[in-house]
């Protein structure tokens, strides 16, 4: 066992270099248990399948998705996720990250699992899982693709995605982490070459790719069922702008083509289904780096705490993912849950309690009235909030854990705990 007491983060700008194992473990068993709150039986319709979910390994969509497929019936999680281990540099500890001890964490809770430790992007990655399925005789029921990365490399080439708006350039007023303060921010307009590369990272080539490979090894069971998780939001300028209608809503359109166009082909021959699932906005290490995203989920978890409509954390949302898809349908006549909850794209809504009216107005209600500078004290509690829940992404400010002590930055993580390493 290698043992150190860590009791405080190490940070550059707006990066959490150090998790807490201690933390992160603590965190995984309370969403455990949460999900096991929610299925005291097993969901019949999810019982004995197996899932494979790109992109498993850090505290948000993938990983609680896994825990609540788990605790809803599945017999099998086969996660892909880009995680290194602890290392010594210079005579200095470099931690791992927080999804090497969050999957340590639900490896001592499902030792059937498997994770692979690997860039989902990779050919070498795509082939090892598919020859591991057909050795071990192994099918696939559900294939969950919530992959994000800021590039991706295929084919001896790399691309690099940008967070810019498309036409004319955006000036808003956003929330800066550190400070708490609102500030001003500026957006140029993305290229057509960078909305190209916004597109090859984060759009739906490599959910193609995964599909098919599945589907040319015979490793996809009838009625596959391929779930790409993406994010639409409000209606609501200038969000709109940054998000839905910029470059990176180019490449979550081509997500949505991509699903509509796996969807038949997956119906034709196998009678499998395809469709994206639209989550809510959640605190994520993503949306701290998005400008403006801050500022609106700090608003919305502001609202919320003030007493209007709700807010889904991931688990919330994994727990609904699972029952829409195999849970009981309030219409029998109707088919499967999830296809009750389609809009007219064929999108799987599950961000409905972000979208309720009421809790839309209130949010607009402080955007419009942000300046740069000092906010308000409902916004000064939203961004008190954002900071806890993204500070509890690695591990720490976890209710009940002594950061005092000693904890295991080293725990096992190998193929005896049921994880393959491909990034060494």
């Amino acid at each position: 066992m290698s043992v150190l007491s860590l009791a405080t983060p190490r940070a550059r700008g707006l990066m959490i270099l150090t998790a807490h194992p201690e933390g992160c473990r603590v965190l995984a068993e309370r969403q455990i248990e949460r999900a096991r709150d929610a299925f005291p039986e097993p969901l019949a319709a999810a019982e004995g399948k197996t899932a494979l979910i790109l992109g498993s390994t850090t505290f948000g969509y993938g990983s609680s998705i896994a825990i609540a497929l788990k605790e809803a019936g599945f017999a099998k999680i086969i996660g892909v996720g880009y995680e290194t281990p602890p290392a010594f540099r210079d005579e200095k500890i470099a931690m791992a990250p927080a999804g090497w001890y969050l999957t340590e964490a639900l490896h001592q809770a499902y030792p059937e699992q498997r994770t692979y430790f690997g860039d989902a992007f990779s050919d070498e990655t795509r082939d090892r899982v598919i020859d591991d399925l057909q050795a071990a005789g192994e099918r696939i029921d559900l294939l969950v693709y919530s992959v994000a990365a800021p590039r991706r490399s295929h084919l001896e080439e790399t691309w690099t995605s940008a967070l810019k708006v498309v036409g004319d350039p955006l000036d808003v007023i956003g929330l800066d982490f550190k400070s708490g303060e609102h500030t001003e921010v500026h957006l140029d307009p993305a290229s057509d070459l960078e909305i190209e590369h916004t597109r090859r990272v984060m759009g739906g080539d490599d959910l193609a790719l995964w599909t098919n490979a599945l589907l040319y090894a015979d490793r996809a069971n009838p009625g596959l069922k391929v779930a790409p998780l993406s994010y639409i939001g409000p209606d609501f300028e200038p969000l709109r702008r940054i998000y839905w209608d910029g470059a990176l809503g180019g490449a979550k359109k081509h997500i949505d083509a991509t699903t509509r166009s796996l969807n038949a082909r997956l119906e034709k021959r196998i009678g499998g289904s395809a469709f994206t699932c639209m989550n809510p906005a959640v605190v994520t290490g993503a949306s701290v780096a998005i400008p403006a995203m801050l500022k609106y989920i700090a608003d919305y978890l502001a609202v919320v705490d003030s007493g209007i409509g709700d807010y889904d954390d991931p688990l919330a949302v994994g727990i609904g993912f699972a029952n829409a898809l195999y849970g009981e349908a309030k219409d029998p006549g109707q088919g499967e849950p999830w296809r009750q909850m389609l809009d007219d794209e064929g999108r799987l809504r599950l961000d409905g309690h972000e979208l309720v009216a009421e809790t839309q107005v209130a949010i607009r209600d402080l955007w419009n009235s942000a300046k740069s500078g000092p906010v308000t004290a409902l916004t000064a509690r939203g961004h008190e909030l954002f900071r806890t829940e993204f500070m509890r992404l690695y591990g720490w400010e976890v209710p009940g854990v002594d950061y005092e002590a000693e904890t295991d930055f080293a725990p096992p993580l190998g193929d005896k705990q049921g994880v393959v390493h491909l990034l060494e």
